[in-house]
């Protein structure tokens, strides 16, 4: 009998020949490697994007239109930026055309093993790391998803194991995935605008979990777990937990710089990334290198030599009295809090933050704010939504400013220890992306710290 994912590739293979029309919905990076991809095959390409983007060998389309309308599309192939009210998904889907993900689409054709990992923050750096890690001992080993390359520009290829960070996005439309081992970080209020509610969200980040292998693992934050509600999907997975428990299957000792499995005890002292969120992120990490087969000793050689991302919670200098940390990465509440988890009332603290603010409570922050030494320098759009909250907490600890300049420059008048930049808000109002911003932040500290 067909297991689940056997099936779905069996019908899978059925799209890709006899010159059926497949529509390929949105031309970001992801789109066009969708279409590359169907080039290979027996398909007529279509191509659905606001733009109107011209691709050679592929029909376009603006806007559901009649014409659009009376091609019998076998199949639709969703990018993640297209949202799932969008009115041409609207008319198909009443259509009941399948609509997937290239992620889901991809694993079809993916012949080695797969690690997924998901979660409102850390994703990146954890999939960077568990690919840094396993890479040691199977070079055949790549990272793609949300992060590097879409996984669809490499799923025929003979690798062991493809590493993947997949986003809500992602995930929302891709039910097919079986997994061979999975991980869920956290989870934190984020990316509303899109899902509308946190049921949602929780939803669409759960079709990670491979419900039916009992062969499969699933990785999971202990502080997380209950929210979950696992105890009703039924599911065949192996759950392990990380976190702070004597009872996780990865625990983390603070005190200790420790990290312990039934495998090993793991030494985190010269583990680069700091924070108490990068501990979380490295406890999943081990767990996922064990089941990959990795050695501990390998594995610990590998982390202690892991420099990290740019721009998520990196040092970028440190001089005998101050120390600069660039978290342009952060965009949201929870990932602040994550970043200043570790921070104690000894450390006197510069906090610059603000961007395009995603409409969360600051209360978790302003609650942590009273427990640490920290000075803020507020900047960007957030100055209109977040000033009287932080200044009826702060005081005359709170400066604001117009930009990221005017902080750094505010900064120089100022007596800290160590510099945190973690917006904890978009980048939009004032920069493209993060990057941008995380470029712009380590000129101006070059510029005024030299």
């Amino acid at each position: 009998m067909l297991i689940e994912s056997q099936l779905n590739f069996c019908i899978s293979m059925n799209y890709f020949q006899n010159k059926n029309s497949i529509l390929v919905a949105g031309a970001g990076v992801t789109g066009k490697a969708v279409i590359e991809f169907l080039k290979k095959f027996d398909v007529q390409i279509y191509l659905y994007d606001e733009r109107r983007e011209e691709i050679p060998d592929v029909i376009s389309f603006q806007e559901l239109n009649e014409e659009m309308k009376k091609i019998n599309f076998s199949l639709i192939i969703k990018s993640p930026g297209i949202k799932p009210d969008n009115l041409v998904l609207k008319f198909f889907r009443n259509k009941k055309i399948p609509i997937r993900s290239e992620i889901e689409i991809a694993r079809s054709f993916f012949k080695g093993k797969i690690i997924g990992i998901t979660g409102t923050d850390g994703k990146s750096t954890t999939t960077a790391l568990a690919h840094h890690i396993i890479q040691s001992k199977f070079p055949k080993t790549k990272m793609g998803g949300n992060i590097g390359f879409p996984f669809i520009s490499f799923c025929q290829e003979d690798l062991n194991f493809a590493v993947l960070e997949l986003s809500s996005y992602q995930l929302e439309d891709s039910d097919f995935l079986d997994l061979d081992i999975s991980a869920f970080l956290n989870l934190a209020t984020d990316h509303l605008e899109r899902h509308k509610t946190m049921e949602n969200y929780r939803e669409a980040k759960k079709k990670i979990i491979n419900r039916k292998d009992k062969n499969s693992f699933f990785i999971v934050n202990e502080k997380l777990k209950p929210s979950l509600e696992l105890e009703k999907l039924n599911l065949q997975t192996q759950i392990l937990e990380f976190g702070f428990k004597e009872i996780s299957n990865s625990k983390i000792n603070f005190e200790n710089s420790t990290i312990q499995t039934n495998k090993f005890t793991y030494s985190t002292e010269k583990f680069s990334l700091q924070g108490l969120h990068n501990l979380e992120n490295l406890a999943a990490t081990i767990l996922i290198a064990e089941l990959c087969g990795v050695e501990p000793e390998k594995i610990h050689e590998s982390y202690e030599n892991f420099s990290g991302l740019l721009f998520r919670f990196q040092r970028i200098k440190k001089s005998e009295t101050k120390e600069f940390i660039n978290d342009s990465k952060s965009t949201n509440i929870h990932s602040l809090l994550s970043g200043i988890a570790g921070v104690s009332k000894s450390e006197k603290i510069l906090l610059i933050l603000g961007g395009k603010q995603k409409g969360e409570s600051l209360e978790p922050l302003i609650k942590r704010l009273v427990e640490i030494n920290v000075e803020i320098i507020l900047f960007g759009e957030a100055r209109d939504f977040w000033e009287i909250e932080l200044k009826n907490t702060l005081n005359e600890k709170l400066f604001v400013v117009e930009n990221l300049e005017d902080a750094i420059q505010k900064s120089t008048s100022l007596n800290f220890a160590k510099m945190i930049f973690s917006p904890a808000c978009a980048s939009f109002d004032q920069y493209q992306n993060f990057e941008e911003r995380g470029r712009h932040f380590n000129s101006l500290i070059e510029e005024f710290y030299p």
